[in-house]
């Protein structure tokens, strides 16, 4: 694996300026470098890891972000249901159910998934499709 740490501190501006820019020409504007400079960084391994690495930090930290927030919304929907308009009740009681429904679906698809790999582990590949095990 290519070691990202002996980027130079131009070449990590640059890492920075591709995570916040829309284009590698605005990304090389950014970091004060040429865009043939900055494509040439790219082919390089250990610069391609190190921007790999901090796209992955700034998704978890985005991702913490998004998951912090549920709560309140949840809350503010839940106030809504009692507090708000007839057509905001509505919509709010709408959004918790739309929402309930979708984590009982991911729940459910991860439960048969689990079923599934139960299924595939049998060492007797004559029970899979059988509806109750042989008796031993």
């Amino acid at each position: 694996m290519a070691d990202p740490d002996r980027l130079t501190r131009v070449q990590h501006r640059a890492v920075a300026a591709l995570l916040t820019s829309r284009t590698v020409e605005q990304a090389a504007t950014t970091a004060g470098v040429g865009e043939r400079t900055v494509r040439r960084w790219l082919a390089d391994p250990a610069f391609t890891e190190a921007y790999r690495l901090e796209a992955r930090t700034a998704a978890r930290g985005a991702m913490s972000d998004l998951l912090a927030g549920q709560r309140e919304a949840v809350a503010t929907l839940r106030r809504a249901l009692v507090e708000g308009s007839p057509a905001q009740q509505v919509r709010a009681a709408r959004a918790l159910l739309e929402v309930g429904v979708r984590v009982r679906e991911d729940d459910s698809d991860e439960r048969l998934s689990a079923v599934e790999e139960v299924i595939r582990s049998w060492p007797d590949a004559s029970l899979r499709g059988s509806r109750w095990p042989r008796p031993a």
